[in-house]
């Protein structure tokens, strides 16, 4: 443009409004996405970190690690990996806690009625076998099953 004889460049008024416009929109539409995403990846983190845990106690008996059997308890805000024939007779100092916070919940559904995965040594069998499922207060949940050899996975 040119204006008294010297060439400006710049954007106007209009331009700028409009383009700000756009951008509050777009970042609008965004937001939500970008929400939904960061539940669905802490529900993925944690459920991968307490299949991790299960498996974790089940190498420790095999290998009788410590010379000891391993396990996982469950409570409904956090689980706990601990060394020992059974929770209540545990090594308490060797307890691994992972705390799940306000927003993730556990519950179970297993064989032994106690909460709590004990592995044998040498096969790896489990106590009890069944599901625990973690749940997130606004996105869903996920299923983790440990079968009686001792197997785990999300279902």
């Amino acid at each position: 443009m040119l204006k008294n004889g010297m060439l400006i460049n710049g954007f106007t008024a209009t331009e700028l409004v409009i383009t700000l416009g756009i951008t509050v929109i777009l970042i609008a539409l965004a937001l939500p996405v970008y929400g939904n995403l960061q539940v669905s990846t802490q529900i993925d983190e944690n459920a991968s970190q307490l299949i991790q845990t299960i498996r974790v106690a089940r190498e420790h008996s095999i290998s009788a690690y410590n010379n000891a059997r391993h396990g996982v308890k469950f409570l409904p805000a956090k689980y706990i990996l601990y060394q020992g024939p059974s929770y209540s007779q545990r090594d308490s100092k060797q307890d691994r806690e992972t705390d799940l916070g306000s927003i993730l919940q556990l519950s179970w559904s297993l064989s032994g009625g106690s909460g709590e995965i004990n592995f044998n040594h040498g096969l790896g069998l489990p106590s009890s076998a069944g599901t625990i499922i973690l749940t997130h207060s606004g996105a869903g949940q996920k299923v983790i099953s440990v079968n009686m050899i001792g197997m785990v996975e999300e279902k």
